[in-house]
């Protein structure tokens, strides 16, 4: 029998201390939303780490840390769906990256999918399977829980002093000129973030264009707020959390909204509704469900003979500076990469974006005639 919870019950730092004191070999799997990841043990100590989380993969890590360019990762995909290789190997074999740094990434990836776990507060479930083994292709490493709680522990505390000052993603930015260095301007993370902030942008905006999980770009957003660098141009609030008793009662009513969407064939409507108490409720398993459910029923009606992934889609307008908070931040990325000879899956594939809810960005941009595709190269049918 598994043993089961949530972080409220037993905050992750016990979790890990507990495996690791028993001494423990087998698979904890983790939840919070729509997110789910697997850590592996083996004799209480972390050998491997996975995550569906699209920020978190391999790709999207190369991405962050300027190994690839977009360009660079959209030539090795194809590559790899012609030919079935690893990512890793044809990076290696193009000359793109040397097989230490394959690696070195690799276990950076797999530690930066369990450090992110102590940024989930009290909001995550677990279920520990007993002696269950890993399988696939994750990469083996061998990590001590004391380790990961010193590290997991300090980004927990420093998190908990950048949220004071940028409280949510949709907090918006802006550079102050005056204030800028020769010094400031040389070091790359730096300045690729002042090249972003060109104009004001949410945090949400820039944590995507970076490819990069929240706590990165949040402290490089802190460090330089510190130097006087950068400034918050407007921040909403968290919303104060209700009474258990009347966040009971509005999920009730918003489910009986997201179910009456449901059943009308409204499907994205009523996966919104669901994801909107997710974000009320990270553990709600009936939304979990229902959203679920919601993606199978579009996800046949997203393709058609006049939009299918290897359709190339381009601009019908074009998008200004001053349109940009009129979309999501994922409508913006989307949006930015919408050239006329990129296909929908070559953006899916370098996109920090859940699948589907890309392929379903495509069909609202298309429908509100923002955008149109042209036919597959001869190239790419091929």
């Amino acid at each position: 029998m598994a043993l089961a919870g949530d972080f409220a019950t037993m905050p992750l730092p016990d979790l890990l201390q507990w495996l690791a004191y028993s001494q423990k070999t087998g698979i904890l799997l983790l939840s919070k939303g729509e997110i789910v990841k697997e850590i592996y043990f083996s004799g209480g100590k972390i050998i491997a780490s996975s995550s569906n989380d699209p920020r978190e993969y391999f790709g999207q890590f190369l991405l962050s840390y300027g190994k690839l360019t977009e360009e660079e990762l959209i030539t090795a995909f194809q590559q790899q769906a012609r030919t079935g290789i690893k990512l890793g190997r044809i990076l290696v074999t193009e000359g793109l990256l040397e097989e230490a740094e394959v690696q070195k990434y690799l276990r950076i990836k797999a530690e930066e999918t369990i450090y992110d776990l102590f940024l989930w507060d009290e909001k995550g479930e677990f279920k520990f399977f007993n002696d269950a083994t890993a399988e696939g292709n994750n990469v083996p490493i061998e990590m001590e829980v004391t380790s990961i709680l010193m590290e997991g522990t300090r980004r927990s505390d420093e998190w908990a002093r950048i949220r004071v000052v940028f409280p949510n993603s949709n907090t918006i930015v802006k550079i102050v000129p005056d204030h800028l260095t020769k010094e400031i301007l040389e070091d790359p993370v730096y300045n690729r973030v002042i090249q972003l902030l060109e104009l004001p942008r949410r945090i949400e905006d820039v944590c995507l264009s970076f490819h990069s999980g929240d706590f990165a770009v949040y402290k490089t957003l802190f460090e330089l707020t510190n130097l006087g660098i950068i400034e918050v141009q407007k921040s909403e609030e968290t919303a104060v959390p209700k009474e258990k008793k009347g966040t009971e009662e509005e999920i009730r009513l918003l489910s009986n909204q997201a179910l009456k969407e449901y059943n009308s064939g409204e499907f994205e409507k009523s996966i919104q509704i669901f994801k909107h108490i997710l974000s009320i409720d990270p553990n709600h398993a009936f939304s979990k469900m229902m959203i679920q459910k919601g993606y199978s029923e579009i996800k046949e009606t997203l393709i058609s003979s006049d939009f299918t992934i290897e359709h190339v889609p381009y601009l019908k307008r074009t998008i200004t500076p001053l349109d940009e908070f009129n979309f999501t931040p994922q409508e913006n990325y989307i949006l930015s990469r919408i050239n006329g000879f990129i296909s929908v899956q070559s953006i899916i594939r370098i996109s920090p974006i859940q699948e589907l809810q890309a392929l379903m960005i495509f069909k609202k941009l298309a429908k509100e005639g923002l955008i149109g595709f042209l036919p597959p190269s001869p190239q790419q049918q091929n």
